[in-house]
């Protein structure tokens, strides 16, 4: 290994990094570090609380009689509520403060390919999961988080209603950031890194 001696004259001074400050986690950014960690402090919150209705989901099954739940119906919606919330708002933004957060960096790229859609993407999540969890409230959707027929026939109403709007929101929002996936991985990556030669991890 090679030395080499700078004269005292031409050394550079280091800059130290620049932390971003709270606030710029909790308003809007086009930077994809930022919006990574948004979409995972995002998809932890909702993991807490998609947590809290399998431990209701738990004490209910703890004995064969209705000890929690006032009726069979409140147990279905609970199960509806705690299916959706898991896949739908935790799973799936996981992914994307995964991805957001590193494919860039990966990539050698400076942020993602169309940032605004990026940032639109990760702030159409909370909104729709909002939707999601008022609908429990004004008659909670009981088809499960399939919603399948028979089940999402029989139990129609104000809150399947609510369910399935935030569902197709979340559904746009998935739709978008995978876009936005594609298009970064395919154009923004160095000429001489094929799609053979990209990293795994």
């Amino acid at each position: 290994m090679a030395t080499i001696s700078v004269p005292l004259g031409q050394q550079q001074e280091v800059k130290a990094v620049k932390r971003p400050a709270l606030s710029e986690y909790l308003r809007w950014s086009v930077d994809h570090k930022i919006i990574g960690v948004q979409y995972g402090v995002t998809a932890l919150l909702f993991f807490i609380i998609g947590g809290a209705l399998a431990m209701g989901i738990r004490l209910e099954l703890w004995t064969p009689e209705l000890d929690v739940m006032v009726s069979g119906a409140a147990y279905n919606s609970l199960f509806t509520m705690h299916g959706t919330i898991m896949i739908f708002l935790f799973i799936i933004p996981m992914w994307g403060a995964y991805g957001n957060y590193v494919v860039p960096l990966q990539l050698g790229a400076k942020d993602m390919a169309f940032p605004w859609l990026n940032a639109f993407a990760f702030w159409l999540i909370p909104p729709a999961g909002i939707v999601m969890l008022l609908g429990y409230f004004v008659g909670p959707a009981e088809a499960g988080w399939t919603a399948y027929p028979p089940l999402s026939t029989i139990f129609s109403g104000d809150g399947q209603t609510l369910w399935a709007l935030g569902a197709h929101l979340l559904g746009i929002s998935s739709i978008m950031g995978s876009i936005n996936f594609i298009v970064t991985i395919m154009n923004m990556r160095p000429p001489e890194m094929t799609i053979w030669r990209m990293p795994l991890l």
